[in-house]
């Protein structure tokens, strides 16, 4: 396999990784989305009253919060060997010095650390959805429990 050849892989192969994490984000996006369905259909119409709808939501908000922890945990994986992954496609670039060097010009107009430029990277906003959603978790479980509290205290 000629370096060409060799870059030409590396290059698909990594495209290919971030299919991965952008499919790995949809999923956890729709998990947390019946989750929280799951949740509004139990509050809105089942019968339970008091403590019995709070103690039969907690799995859930449990499963939630853990599904949430493993979805960060992936994207920062995916993160780091993606961006493992560029820097060799770089180092591959240096080493091929007829070529336009993409990923080169692309780190160094949107990636590199500039005075006054805000960093880019789809990453950073990726990131952002499961801390969200973790603290929908957290806002959605302290407000029930605060509710059926001021419910129980009224009767």
């Amino acid at each position: 396999m000629n370096k060409f050849d060799e870059y030409k892989f590396f290059a698909q192969s990594t495209q290919f990784l971030t299919d991965k994490r952008q499919s790995a984000t949809q999923t956890y996006l729709t998990v947390n989305s019946a989750i929280f369905a799951v949740l509004a259909f139990l509050i809105k119409d089942l019968e339970f009253k008091n403590w019995d709808l709070v103690i039969i939501t907690i799995p859930l908000f449990t499963a939630g919060m853990l599904v949430c922890w493993i979805w960060k945990k992936l994207i920062l994986q995916y993160k780091e060997l993606i961006r493992w992954r560029f820097d060799q496609l770089m180092k591959m670039e240096k080493a091929m010095p007829d070529s336009y060097q993409m990923y080169i010009k692309e780190w160094e107009d949107f990636y590199k650390t500039q005075p006054g430029k805000e960093k880019f990277g789809f990453s950073r906003l990726e990131i952002i959805l499961p801390i969200l959603f973790m603290s929908l978790y957290f806002i959605f479980l302290g407000g029930l429990i605060l509710a059926t509290a001021l419910i129980n205290g009224q009767n």
